[in-house]
């Protein structure tokens, strides 16, 4: 049973990386467009160097992954390696076909399309292809706000430079293409329902629970820890929200307590 469902995972994470690689090689590359990260740094490199994208999509994600195989399992090893290898053979295979648009903006949202499918497929079940647009998704909904902000900074500067190089309406086209993927990308890992659960672990957990009810109306159930805290209010608390106001209650709640712990799941309806 256990294989079965590590072979399962695979092939997802196989389908993924391998829709990814459609996305950039037959959509956004081909028109000169690029995304942030990890990816659209090597989308550069392959350009000026005039070698072959999936050299650099390897090489340069490589050392990040490798750089984290600590806090790597087995399977999660498996599920990384497997996944980057095919977005690399992939792309590097796919490179002599012709791009199957011409418009650019019909490219570019195929493209963002593909693309954020793909990585967030891979993330879902338990693969890692793109260092830094990946572990933007991975943080979006924890409490590191500095390393957020830093991503965003650096997948910025990338299409920045895309704009330097090969133009700026392709920048445009390529911001564009961004925020599809990243959208996409976020839908595909977490699924399209609109509910999340939010376990919230806070030493200032009464003044969160009066604040989420004044700000959102939410009834926070308070989980009973008084060994931790002393004072039998609970230092653990749970409440439900809807995906559009998620990043808005996270907010709230850090600009508190910025050192609460925050983990969000999501519930299938």
């Amino acid at each position: 049973m256990g294989n079965m469902r590590v072979s399962y995972r695979l092939a997802f994470v196989m389908f993924g990386a391998l829709l990814s690689a459609v996305g950039l090689e037959l959509f956004l590359v081909p028109h000169s467009m690029l995304v942030g990260g990890v990816t659209g740094a090597s989308v550069l490199f392959s350009y000026l160097m005039e070698m072959r994208l999936g050299l650099f999509l390897f090489l340069f994600n490589l050392p990040f992954i490798l750089f984290r195989y600590r806090s790597f399992d087995p399977q999660t090893w498996l599920m990384t390696l497997a996944g980057l290898s095919i977005l690399s053979l992939g792309a590097f295979f796919l490179h002599p076909a012709p791009a199957l648009m011409d418009h650019s903006l019909a490219a570019a949202t195929a493209g963002g399309i593909a693309l954020g499918v793909g990585i967030g497929t891979v993330l879902r079940y338990g693969g890692f292809i793109d260092a830094a647009g990946s572990a933007l998704m991975l943080t979006k909904s924890a409490s590191s706000e500095k390393t957020e902000k830093r991503l965003w900074l650096l997948n910025g500067g990338v299409l920045l430079a895309g704009g330097f190089v090969f133009g700026w309406d392709e920048a445009l086209y390529s911001i564009f293409a961004f925020i599809l993927a990243y959208r996409m990308a976020d839908l595909s890992m977490n699924g399209f329902a609109l509910t999340r659960m939010m376990w919230i672990s806070s030493e200032r957990s009464e003044e969160i629970r009066l604040a989420l009810r004044a700000r959102f109306g939410k009834e926070v159930v308070m989980l009973d820890d008084s060994e931790s805290t002393g004072n039998g209010n609970g230092r653990f608390m749970l409440c439900t929200v809807n995906r559009m106001e998620q990043s808005k209650v996270i907010k709230d709640i850090q600009e508190l307590d910025s050192e609460c712990s925050i983990a969000i799941h999501v519930v299938h309806r």
